[in-house]
């Protein structure tokens, strides 16, 4: 198998890191060999893997034909690029959380009367209360599955298919996965913008700013942008995504996210959040359910999210993470100053990233100088 593997130093910045091209080498106090065998030498198909400590890019491997400058799918971690877009939406005055949803969109035909009960935090934290079936792969039945009619069908506007399903709750009272709600999130910031295109809107006020030059979101067949599954980055700019939220929000000095955003972000929704199958390639994200701020899974029990719900115990309580389909994964662990970033294609069964956190932090406390 053709594979690329970089490690480097502790004392390099991540800018320089980038420019190089040399292989592993002794210079590096770290040994992820036993990270690189869990990840490549077994079970998983690892596409690639990035791990940045204290700032700074300390390992990367890539294996598949993938390589440093080729971005990669994330499917539900746009999840999180779509709540960091709506955060700095928030933070320049052109959306509030406490918005109803109708503040933005217009109502759907046929949608339910009480729609505009749903505010824009709901949506954020899957709080909606719409009626939804997120089920994929070939258990999977499309004459029920609202995510593959969605996002396989032949609707135009996704946001605006999303919203126009029934309620099943009270809006803000049961917490549910749900790719619909990322979509009305999205539609719904499309119409805050007022007409300005929204990925234009999104490179200009996020992804440039912040560095994340690779990140590229699809939009539907409206226009507007698929946050429930679609944005493409480098592993690079994964990592340095959650380095962003690793350094609240601030980037080379500047804010990008509002302040409070993150903490905000990791903070475990009001209601008991559901789990889900265990070890499921097609539970959509988290292996066994867990705690839920916006749009990111969070590590910690909680009183909405008890211990025996954690979705991963080798993993810091602290932890909170981005999760795609088939094995993306943004883990963020401050307690640890680390983010690890690991894209790959795992279609047997959930890859589970906890013994993958915890050999990088084996590596790093042992070859910490």
């Amino acid at each position: 198998m053709k594979r690329w593997a970089f490690i480097v130093p502790a004392v390099l910045a991540l800018g320089a890191a980038c420019k190089s091209s040399s292989s592993s080498g002794p210079s590096s106090p770290y040994d992820f060999s036993a990270m690189h065998q869990y990840l490549f030498g077994g079970q998983w198909q690892t596409d690639g893997v990035v791990v940045m400590y204290k700032g700074k890019l300390v390992y990367e491997e890539y294996a598949n034909g993938y390589g440093p400058t080729m971005r990669h799918i994330t499917y539900s971690a746009s999840k999180s690029m779509g709540s960091a877009l709506v955060g700095v939406a928030v933070g320049k005055g052109l959306m509030k959380l406490s918005d109803s949803v109708c503040t933005y969109i217009t109502k759907p035909p046929g949608a339910d009367p009480t729609l505009c009960d749903t505010t824009v935090e709901d949506v954020v934290q899957m709080l909606s209360g719409l009626s939804w079936i997120e089920t994929y792969g070939t258990g999977a039945d499309p004459a029920t599955s609202n995510v593959l009619q969605m996002l396989y069908g032949d609707t135009t506007d996704m946001g605006a298919y999303a919203a126009s399903q029934p309620r099943a709750a009270k809006a803000g009272t049961v917490w549910n996965y749900s790719s619909g709600d990322a979509n009305i999130l999205a539609l719904a910031l499309k119409s805050a913008l007022k007409g300005q295109d929204e990925g234009v809107w999104a490179t200009d006020n996020l992804f440039q700013p912040a560095g994340l030059s690779s990140a590229l979101f699809e939009k539907d067949r409206s226009g507007t942008l698929v946050f429930s599954s679609s944005c493409f980055m480098t592993p690079r700019d994964m990592a340095s995504f959650g380095q962003l939220y690793l350094d609240d929000g601030v980037y080379q000095g500047s804010r990008i996210l509002p302040e409070g955003w993150v903490a905000s972000s990791i903070a475990p929704v009001s209601v008991t959040t559901q789990p889900l199958p265990a070890m499921d390639p097609d539970a959509g994200a988290g292996n066994t359910g867990g705690s839920y701020g916006y749009s990111f899974w969070l590590n910690t029990p909680s009183p909405t999210a008890p211990k025996d719900a954690w979705l991963y115990p080798q993993a810091p309580a602290d932890m909170y993470s981005a999760e795609g389909h088939y094995g993306q994964k943004i883990m963020v662990i401050p307690s640890q100053q680390l983010v690890i970033a690991r894209v790959g294609d795992d279609r047997v069964s959930y890859f589970d990233p906890g013994p993958m956190v915890a050999d990088a932090i084996a590596a790093l406390n042992v070859g910490d100088p």
